[in-house]
């Protein structure tokens, strides 16, 4: 009986890499937390990624990370075992859709008005009556919050990406933009325009962002890389 229960821990852990290595990484662009810079990947999350693979002995780097636009990297987290995406916020309608590994960080969602057409609400039942439109890209956090506290579809207007949304609002297409506060104003200022363009005027969210990974993924991956985050955060120094 020994012999056998031995065997059988020496076949798991034969099957168990004890590394990172099987999963698969993808992002979108997220400045500050992930983007593309002089062609390459950057941004906090790439670099506390980056730690997790040292810590793991995980034999990848920044240069072997996804880079896709969101809609297409959340279908593929949703539908694809090992499939990590990035940096994702972790909500009650996402919960049993990932394991999720983090947080990474603290993120903002909110409605931007551009300063040259200032609008003001105090609450989203007011933004409806006023039938006001709003760009959104698709499957994002402030798409779907927007779509669970019922603001009629017919006034959200799919953005293919950030900087089309952007464009959108600047160019007085659309009334507002749902979107992280923190990106919108990195986004804006590396288009040119300047800090108090865009204007904060209600929070759909206040929540933390986390690796997202595919339900189907072995717990024992999210279990190692969890860890490893822990490992990291702890020593890194105290701001």
């Amino acid at each position: 009986m020994l012999c056998l229960w031995l065997a059988m821990v020496a076949n798991v852990q034969a099957d168990w890499p004890g590394t990172l290595a099987p999963l698969t990484f993808i992002t979108e662009e997220y400045p500050p937390y992930n983007y593309i810079d002089n062609q390459q990947l950057t941004g906090e999350s790439i670099d506390l990624l980056e730690a997790i693979f040292a810590a793991t002995k995980t034999p990848l780097s920044r240069h072997d990370v996804r880079y896709y636009p969101w809609v297409r990297g959340y279908e593929l987290a949703l539908s694809q075992p090992n499939t990590v995406l990035f940096s994702t916020t972790r909500t009650p309608a996402r919960e049993s859709n990932f394991h999720w590994v983090g947080p990474i960080a603290q993120d903002r969602v909110v409605l931007l008005a551009h300063h040259d057409a200032p609008v003001t609400i105090d609450s989203l039942p007011q933004a409806i009556d006023q039938g006001l439109s709003v760009a959104v890209i698709r499957e994002d956090i402030g798409a779907q919050a927007l779509l669970e506290a019922g603001y009629p579809e017919n006034l959200l207007v799919p953005a293919i990406d950030n900087r089309s949304a952007l464009s959108m609002l600047t160019r007085g297409r659309v009334d507002l933009w749902a979107y992280s506060e923190d990106v919108a104003a990195w986004i804006a200022e590396s288009e040119g325009y300047p800090k108090d363009d865009l204007i904060p005027i209600h929070t759909l969210s206040e929540s933390s962002l986390y690796f997202a990974i595919n339900q189907a993924t072995d717990q024992r991956l999210v279990t190692l890389m969890q860890q490893a985050l822990d490992r990291v955060l702890a020593e890194r120094p105290q701001r």
